[in-house]
């Protein structure tokens, strides 16, 4: 009951400051101008995100996950927040094995040592709601053995009810809920959570991404051993391989860098436009390059799944945007629920056009002036337009923002909008202009 309240104080805390800091920003807005206004607002960012860090680093559980989201969306949140919480996707503390190895022996039903013949109790990666260990099966197989830490479903069940409350009350501010309905994003996160919590889920994820992938040679996704996998524990195959960021062993495999980035961006569009079925979460600790210049998937506890619909409508939308066709584009939207019925279409269409003049102008490359003009093109147009974002897509946009920053990590120097012009028809269709 202690624990209970604690964690609630500080939750309910960290939202009452980020709230106020919400208020403070308008008012910074309406009064001060330039470099005044700028350190201001920059203060301000700034010791928000050292709050989320705080209290993500004291609760850890899925309060990690929410700093992790929102790290990854500069997109929209201001550099100065998001650059607070890039610890977070650092490597983060493990379970003791003494804590964990009560767990194992009750999913196993018995000795550790009945079903390995090693067990490695380090763990070789350690993330918010699990960590990983290296064994050995009996007849010398090496496997990756996926954890759920001990007391996290607890954790989560007490941090998903305060967060629901808090979404409930900051649901009645109009200024916020104009712009994200926190009650449907609260409901789309615990889903997410609860999927990440259950190994069983990410098994069923793995074979079908497997399926997905079969005829597709540069493409690895670790085989499962379902046997020995229970709701809290996953056994996989063990994967060797040098992270997307390892620039240096990768010149020395000789991989060409380009060339991954294409096999990513190619299986990123294919779960997207061909099958719905999306990994959200493809940061550069769950991509691995192989020796022989495979691209590996790991970790498939974030997916999202879409309706036929929605596949249709993002690959219209695609088109659309291909075609610079401004009609097309809010019709897109319109079916994906992104306008309110108060929508000003006269004030929307300048703002479509200024982003995709910058589009259009740039040459993809991660320091191009352009590529830069483009982002703070977009930025404004989520900021200014009239467009709400449905919680439903919430993982998918931090995974498409995921996906760009681990491109220009991989190769910099690659025109990727290029790229994708090349790789995308392909997969969605030769566009139409709309009617």
């Amino acid at each position: 009951m202690r624990l209970t309240i604690t964690r609630r104080i500080i939750i309910i805390r960290l939202v009452v400051s980020l709230v106020l800091d919400y208020w403070k920003v308008c008012r910074i807005d309406k009064r001060l101008e330039g470099e005044e206004r700028a350190a201001a607002l920059n203060r301000i960012y700034s010791n928000a995100g050292k709050r989320v860090r705080w209290t993500a680093f004291k609760l850890e559980s899925i309060i990690v996950k929410i700093g992790q989201f929102l790290s990854m969306r500069g997109d929209i949140l201001p550099h100065a927040f998001t650059e607070e919480l890039t610890d977070l996707h650092d490597a983060l503390p493990a379970a003791t094995f003494s804590a964990v190895k009560p767990l194992l022996e009750k999913e196993l039903n018995g000795n550790i040592y009945t079903v390995f013949k090693t067990f490695n109790e380090e763990p070789i990666a350690a993330a918010s709601l699990a960590q990983v260990h290296k064994a050995t099966l009996p007849d010398e197989t090496v496997v990756a053995v996926k954890v759920i830490k001990p007391k996290m479903e607890r954790f989560a069940h007490i941090d998903l009810n305060t967060i629901g409350l808090a979404a409930k009350v900051i649901n009645r501010i109009p200024a916020l809920r104009r712009k994200m309905n926190f009650v449907d994003m609260h409901r789309e996160f615990t889903e997410t959570i609860h999927r990440e919590l259950d190994c069983h889920q990410e098994l069923s994820h793995m074979e079908r991404f497997s399926e997905m992938f079969t005829d597709n040679p540069n493409v690895k996704i670790p085989n499962v051993y379902k046997e020995l996998s229970t709701k809290r524990i996953l056994v996989m195959e063990f994967i060797e391989g040098a992270r997307l960021t390892d620039h240096e062993i990768l010149s020395k495999w000789q991989v060409d860098r380009t060339a991954i980035g294409e096999t990513l961006l190619d299986a990123y569009f294919k779960q997207l436009l061909v099958y719905g079925f999306i990994h959200v979460d493809p940061h550069p600790g769950n991509l691995l390059i192989l020796r022989d210049h495979r691209l590996c998937f790991l970790d498939f506890g974030m997916i999202d799944e879409l309706t036929t619909d929605d596949v249709k409508t993002i690959r219209r939308l695609f088109q659309s945007i291909m075609l610079c066709d401004i009609n097309g584009i809010l019709l897109a939207f319109e079916d994906l629920g992104f306008l309110p019925p108060e929508t000003n279409y006269k004030e929307l269409i300048p703002m479509i056009s200024l982003v995709l003049d910058r589009l259009d102008g740039g040459d993809g490359k991660q320091d191009s002036p352009e590529l830069k003009q483009f982002v703070a093109g977009m930025k404004y147009f989520i900021k200014n337009s009239p467009i709400q974002l449905q919680a439903k897509y919430m993982f998918l946009l931090r995974g498409t923002g995921i996906l760009i920053t681990v491109l220009n990590q991989l190769a910099p120097d690659t025109n990727w909008l290029e790229i994708l012009l090349r790789v995308g028809p392909p997969i969605f269709g030769t566009p139409t202009k709309s009617r």
